[in-house]
């Protein structure tokens, strides 16, 4: 019912927030089922009904790339590698992470980051 829902839905978020889930590698719906101890059906249902998003995969981004942005706007990241960076975040290449980067963002994580850089350097004066 929906106090089930509710509490799949806390559980999910406390995973994301506290554990970071979304940061393991080649991470799938099921493997995400498995750690909340619920079928597949039910977290997949959740993600696409509840959360409104298109699937899993959207969802994991969505969660990726707001962390990549937050990192990228850290003043002692400024030298980390960008292909680091994607690797930490889960992704096993550069180019879905950048691809997905430019598609929540606009632009490529470097651009992001020089846009940044250029924000912060304006607002040091």
């Amino acid at each position: 019912g929906d106090s089930d829902e509710a509490a799949l839905l806390e559980a999910l978020q406390a995973a994301l927030r506290e554990r970071q889930v979304y940061t393991q590698e080649g991470l799938t719906v099921g493997a995400l089922a498995r750690q909340l101890n619920v079928r597949d059906y039910r977290l997949r249902r959740l993600i696409n009904q509840q959360l409104g998003f298109r699937n899993f995969n959207q969802f994991l981004n969505r969660y990726r790339i707001a962390e990549a942005c937050r990192r990228l706007r850290l003043k002692d990241n400024e030298d980390y590698p960008i292909v680091r960076l994607a690797f930490d975040l889960g992704y096993q290449s550069l180019a879905p992470f950048n691809l997905a980067f430019k598609q929540l963002c606009g632009m490529t994580p470097t651009e992001y980051r020089r846009k940044q850089k250029s924000i912060s350097s304006e607002n040091a004066d």
